[in-house]
């Protein structure tokens, strides 16, 4: 069994195994879209002599860590034939994946598990809690009348100036929210390939947009796929525009993240709400990614041992000292209480901010004085990860 990058030649054999192992076969734009990425991903098949019998694509992304950027690699279309599950090819298209993502200076990885433990075996971990909200008209929020500046538009009815507008807006709160991904032209087109009835609207104060949504109506139901908003006074005003939908639609469906206080401050708070955990980071270059990280407060050098049975470049004891400067030492002279020793799946959720240190090293079955636990919490930044794409 070879694994290699599938060359354009093999590329019908790809669109053939994903037809084959996912549900729904692609047609129309969502095959085009499908093709875009296999062109632009780093597209790895394993082979039976001529034949692709496996695959996955490492997506080329990014995702914004408590305001720095990283390269990120996309995890998706990970496919195998069902005469040829049980030898071992997953494996080794997750091991050659971890290779070309370090090679790529991919130095984070996301996917969308389908078993959480099949992936956490490769050193991903859970890292955000989606709140999946149905609010049924009767408990619709309330936010009074006022006369709010919004503009609307449509992938089938665009605006330029207002597109763009959006998309400004859209990175620029993305480099703000820890775990976003900013979108370039080919991200927007696939969500346009993938939906193309979303409708927009952004509302603006003082001539610039302060928040915006992207959604969908059909079958009486509001559903929300982007809500963003600068401030509580925007996100007001775009329940008030969402609302005023209440004489066609009888629900407003819509997803947030976990962390914060959802309807809070609605007049009915109590309506369905369901948490799910879908998506998983890994750490694909520990020296690299620490070397990018904006550090918090380092009083005394920090030193962690990383686990990491995938990546052998990762295990090492890293060193880093006041001023965020990240070195690999060879040393066994560093007291074991002193040291944070962690396997690369908790080392990343911690990293990214889902984890405190105390849970990480609960987890991790590992002991550190209360001292160190202190001294790391002040090193990381402590934003919650939200993550809400899709690949």
């Amino acid at each position: 069994m070879e694994i290699k990058i599938i060359p354009p030649k093999d590329y019908l054999q790809v669109h053939q195994l994903r037809d084959y192992c996912f549900p729904n076969k692609y047609t129309g734009a969502r095959r085009d879209d499908f093709h875009y990425w296999v062109e632009h991903s780093t597209t790895l098949g394993a082979y039976d002599e001529h034949k692709v019998v496996g695959q996955l694509l490492i997506l080329p992304l990014n995702m914004t860590i408590h305001g720095e950027n990283y390269d990120m690699g996309g995890i998706g279309f990970v496919a195998t034939y069902p005469e040829y599950r049980q030898q071992g090819i997953i494996k080794k298209l997750m091991t050659e994946a971890l290779k070309k993502m370090r090679e790529n200076g991919q130095s984070i990885s996301v996917l969308a598990p389908f078993s959480v433990s099949f992936y956490r075996y490769f050193g991903w971990e859970l890292f955000f809690e989606k709140l999946y909200y149905t609010i049924p008209q009767s408990m619709f929020p309330s936010f009074g009348k006022q006369l709010d500046v919004v503009k609307r538009m449509s992938f089938e009815w665009p605006e330029r100036d207002l597109f763009q507008a959006i998309k400004d807006f859209h990175n620029a709160q993305a480099l703000f929210n820890n775990g976003s991904m900013l979108r370039d032209d080919a991200w927007w087109k696939r969500i346009e390939r993938r939906m193309p009835d979303s409708h927009f609207a952004a509302y603006f104060k003082d001539d610039k947009i302060a928040g915006y949504i992207r959604y969908t109506i059909k079958d009486g139901t509001f559903e929300i796929h982007d809500f963003i908003a600068e401030d509580l006074l925007a996100e007001q005003a775009i329940w008030r525009f969402i609302t005023s939908h209440a004489a066609s639609v009888s629900n407003i469906n819509g997803v947030t993240s976990n962390n914060h206080q959802f309807g809070f401050y609605f007049n009915e708070p109590q309506f369905k709400k369901e948490v799910v955990q879908d998506v998983m980071v890994r750490i694909v270059d520990a020296l690299r990614f620490m070397q990018l990280y904006p550090w918090g407060d380092i009083q005394e050098p920090l030193y962690i041992q990383i686990e990491d049975a995938f990546c052998s470049w990762n295990e090492h004891v890293y060193q880093i000292n006041k001023s965020g400067d990240v070195s690999i030492i060879e040393t066994n002279s560093i007291p074991e209480m002193h040291m944070l020793t962690l396997p690369i799946n908790l080392f990343s959720a911690m990293m990214v901010g889902y984890f405190s240190v105390k849970d990480a090293v609960l987890y991790a079955n590992k002991h550190l004085t209360e001292d160190m636990i202190g001294r790391w919490q002040l090193a990381l930044p402590s934003n919650k990860p939200a993550f809400y794409e899709y690949f």
